[in-house]
């Protein structure tokens, strides 16, 4: 990392990021040109390993390139915003943002209770409760892929005001 006062290693701030977050924007290798695609996620730490969760359709092209290769990279962030410069001068201004960037294994997920587990995690995060009713139809339809990070870095840069 290049700006190395930027870097977050605190726990508590990378949870905060995660939690606040919504999209997640993965990057799979494709034929020419990488494809990314950003979608809603969940997460959780087992035994301090990231591992994220996404849904999406049963089949499409998303799964389909996973299935051929399956490193993919990621990036989430808060949303962002500019730090206009008080005095005019245009070099002064700057952007405040907390993001994180990594690199992971992602699996297609068949399992019926993994799915169910993984489903109830992005809607937990999504909505910030847990669901009762999820239903097996529910459950059978969506596409979950499943990363297990291997490696992420934090990097923030904080508004002063």
């Amino acid at each position: 990392m290049r700006r190395k006062e930027r870097e977050v290693t605190n726990q508590k701030e990378i949870m905060a990021l995660l939690q606040s977050a919504h999209v997640i924007h993965i990057g799979i290798q494709a034929t020419d040109y990488p494809y990314v695609v950003p979608t809603n996620y969940g997460f959780e730490f087992v035994a301090g390993q990231l591992i994220i969760y996404v849904h999406g359709a049963p089949i499409g092209r998303k799964r389909d390139l996973i299935a051929k290769q399956p490193k993919v990279g990621f990036e989430i962030d808060d949303g962002n915003h500019l730090m206009a410069s008080d005095n005019g001068d245009p070099g002064r201004n700057s952007f405040a943002y907390h993001s994180i960037i990594g690199t992971g294994n992602a699996e297609l997920v068949a399992d019926f209770v993994t799915k169910k587990h993984a489903l109830q995690t992005i809607l937990v995060h999504e909505t910030g409760h847990t669901w009762a009713n999820i239903k097996d139809h529910d459950v059978d339809y969506v596409g979950i892929i499943k990363i297990i990070v291997n490696q992420y870095s934090v990097k923030a840069h904080h508004d002063p005001k």
